[in-house]
């Protein structure tokens, strides 16, 4: 058992308790088959898991020259390996550039060393040469920091020959690569060449991570060759302002069009598919907060992703904090009192911890007033909220998350952050589960201060970092002919938009009077009319720029076309309702 999760990359042959083996397995036959020099794009937010990715694929594919002796280390390609955070520490721009050609340099340089350090000595001094005459320009405190031994630095920056030119530079390179893949063949050492892992590029100044991918296009892109990056498409577009101006309609393709010349493969981290309730079971289980009750039992499993859905999401980084925050509860638990914790315990504890980390000023709401049942105008004008309007009152009072006085405080508090904003649905949502979750016999005031009391140790108070939200300002849309209205205002294709319609009218034609539809600007919600208990809604049909994904039951399916909606997904959201409604479906 251990007291933590540590927030670093997963390592080599670490289990994939996320259940992304297939993509990474779907990468590495695609790598090995593909014509050189390409460059793949590994896309997604921070702490969504690009690293980990990134470590399999070198462990699976690259030969490590440490041990290249070894009979099991013969892999097809040579890795290389550059943290351009790293490098980029107390430099300049222009520095962090030459730092990160050079630490380039000097990786290639090294393994063909290694292998043919007397084969290639003169190839092996014609790249540093050039390398000095390139970085002479103000790059001579840049060059010493990769490793590149001063005497041949001073020769050449003292040199009266002309500058060299980046093409005789790449064409050096070229050369290098090509001599000791060529030696390589002679030994019977079939490596097909050089891959390059190019990491935490979204942790820089996106301007600068721009100019490292523009000097990857130009000089590094050569035969034998493949470049993996770590980078989303949206600190491409930052870095690209300075160029094109702040993205509108009319430079949109040029934002894409310099993407695209510069990646051949884009691929997005898979998060709405990783596996939440294997990775919570496993970590929760490691560091003593379930037993094996939670295993064992489904609904437990499926109330504990529920909870972690509607609040901190699948990021790999928010679920460590998670897991952390509640070992560390859990160790003061066990040193306040020796018995343990019940099972609504453990469950409304976990709630809380999520809505510390997800939604930290509505943890520090319940702080305060921990009756949130109880929430009344009076709450609301104590906490100068926001008057609704006529059009917001009718919009809430025809739903069944914000029908209630509590609701509508809750919700006045929301729109006072856009993220909350964005996330109001859910977060209404979660405080109902939560209601189900203490006992009829106990008191619902008593239960949360006490316990909300507990997890306060950990809260930090600090605002999320806001999310841009949709433009307009409706809270729902009348029907599904309003919400197209605001697809196609924010640029969803017509495909997007029939597969949308197509998937919606199945639903609505399979469930009938049975089910509620309200259509907001970021997700469609289907709600049960006759709900056994408090929680009443059965499905998120969540918006994605490509695609949609099918929240319920503690899974998430992303659906890309109509056709994917199968009936196989129709049973499990009829499974889904039928747990929920009074009325089922047959």
């Amino acid at each position: 058992m251990h007291s933590n999760i540590i927030d670093k990359p997963r390592k080599e042959g670490a289990d994939d308790l996320l259940g992304v083996d297939k993509y990474t397995d779907a990468l590495i036959q695609f790598i090995e088959s593909c014509q050189m020099p390409t460059t793949l794009a590994i896309q997604g937010e921070w702490g969504s898991g690009k690293t980990s990715l990134l470590n399999q694929i070198r462990h699976r594919l690259c030969e490590s020259v440490l041990n290249s002796n070894e009979i099991n280390n013969q892999k097809p390609y040579y890795g290389i390996w550059v943290n351009t955070w790293q490098y980029s520490l107390m430099k300049s721009k222009d520095e962090a550039l030459i730092a990160i050609i050079g630490g380039l340099t000097n990786e290639i340089l090294n393994i063909i060393k290694s292998k043919h350090e007397t084969k290639a000595t003169a190839t092996i001094n014609k790249v540093k040469g050039l390398f000095g005459k390139l970085a002479k320009v103000g790059a001579k405190a840049a060059i010493s920091t990769v490793g590149i031994e001063s005497d041949i630095v001073d020769s050449l920056t003292e040199s009266d020959e002309g500058e060299v030119s980046l093409m005789q530079f790449k064409k050096a390179l070229q050369d290098a690569i090509e001599q000791c893949l060529t030696e390589d063949r002679k030994s019977g050492n079939n490596n097909r060449g050089f891959i390059f892992f190019i990491d935490d590029l979204d942790r820089i100044d996106p301007p600068v991570a721009v100019e490292i991918l523009e000097l990857i296009k130009n000089i590094f892109e050569v035969e034998n060759c493949i470049f993996i990056l770590a980078i989303d498409y949206e600190v491409v577009v930052k870095g690209l302002v300075p160029k094109f101006g702040p993205l509108t309609e009319k430079n949109e393709r040029e934002f894409r069009s310099f993407f695209d010349k510069i990646i051949q493969l884009p691929f997005s981290m898979p998060i709405a598919n990783y596996d939440v309730a294997k990775f919570l079971i496993h970590s929760l289980k490691d560091i003593g907060y379930i037993d094996d009750r939670f295993e064992k039992d489904e609904s437990l499993k499926e109330k504990l992703t529920d909870l972690t859905l509607l609040s901190v999401g699948t990021n790999p980084r928010s679920l460590k904090r998670l897991i952390n925050t509640l070992s560390l509860l859990n160790i003061i638990g066990k040193i306040e009192e020796d018995s343990e914790k019940q099972i609504h315990e453990l469950f409304i504890n976990y709630a809380l911890v999520c809505i510390q980390i997800a939604y930290p000023k509505i943890y520090e709401l319940l702080t305060q007033e921990p009756s949130y049942r109880e929430w009344t105008e009076q709450t609301a004008k104590k906490l100068r909220l926001p008057e609704l309007n006529e059009s917001q009152i009718v919009v809430l009072n025809s739903t069944n998350e914000f029908d209630e006085e509590w609701e509508k405080v809750l919700f006045r508090k929301c729109q006072q952050d856009p993220y909350m904003a964005s996330r109001a649905f859910q977060i209404s949502q979660l405080l109902n589960y939560i209601i189900e979750l203490v006992p009829e016999n106990l008191n619902f005031t008593e239960e949360i201060t006490r316990i909300i009391g507990f997890s306060s140790v950990t809260s930090v108070n600090l605002d999320p970092t806001p999310k841009t939200i949709i433009k307009g300002n409706k809270v729902r849309f009348e029907g599904f002919a309003s919400l197209e209205e605001m697809l196609k205002l924010n640029k969803h294709s017509a495909d997007y938009i029939s597969n949308l319609k197509t998937i919606h009218d199945k639903i609505k034609d399979e469930f009938k009077d049975l089910i509620q539809i309200n259509y907001t600007p970021n997700f469609v919600t289907f709600i049960c009319v006759f709900p056994k208990g408090r929680s009443k809604t059965f499905l998120f049909i969540r918006f994605k720029k490509n695609n949609v994904i099918f929240e319920f039951a503690g899974q998430t399916i992303p659906i890309n076309q109509s056709s994917d909606f199968t009936s196989e997904v129709m049973g499990k959201l009829k499974l889904a309702f039928n747990n929920l409604s009074s009325k089922e479906l047959n």
